[in-house]
């Protein structure tokens, strides 16, 4: 007997789409529509790399931070190396959007996302006390720059913009540098 109402089933996967709507990647609310075209002959590929690069970049540079109230940390020189690296990409990466007229995107704020460093785990490395210090950043970064160098290839594989396939190139190339160096401090 029909009540006129969807199925349960039916109903449940609009909640579903609804839920992820509401908590995934896209524009926040209230926000404009998304323009039909990327901007200046950029990509939704090479758009998307960048809008990774800036969240993945900054909560790496935070948690890298934290060895520098670590005297005795193995990881302190392989920070202040890093550091460097990943501030020239910010740098980079923000002066290609404000070239093509397009605004830092925020869309990944708060997301646990593979390559992302949360609050949550800023803090639990905070906490953490000599060797398991050095123990959990490692982990933490060995996991941001395997992600990193997955949406790097991304980008290389299916950019279009030389400048930002360029930059992924160099993404790719130092996140596996950047490996090394942190196995060898392990």
């Amino acid at each position: 007997m029909r009540t006129g109402r969807p199925p349960l089933v039916v109903r449940a996967l609009v909640l579903i789409a609804a839920v992820l709507v509401a908590t995934g990647c896209g524009a926040p609310a209230g926000a404009p529509p998304p323009a039909s075209a990327p901007p200046a002959g950029l990509s939704a590929t090479d758009l998307a790399f960048m809008d990774l690069v800036i969240p993945q970049n900054e909560s790496t540079l935070a948690a890298l931070e934290l060895t520098a109230g670590r005297p005795g940390s193995a990881l302190r020189p392989v920070a202040a190396r890093l550091q460097d690296r990943y501030r020239a990409e910010l740098a980079q990466v923000r002066e290609l959007l404000a070239r093509t007229g397009r605004q830092e995107s925020d869309q990944h704020d708060g997301h646990d996302m593979p390559g992302m460093i949360t609050a949550a785990e800023l803090a639990a490395v905070g906490y953490a006390e000599g060797t398991a210090f050095d123990q959990q950043l490692t982990a933490l970064l060995r996991t941001q720059l395997e992600e990193a160098r997955t949406v790097a290839r991304a980008e290389l594989s299916s950019g279009t913009s030389t400048p930002v396939v360029e930059l992924s190139a160099r993404v790719d190339s130092t996140r596996a540098e950047f490996l090394t160096l942190l196995e060898d401090a392990s």
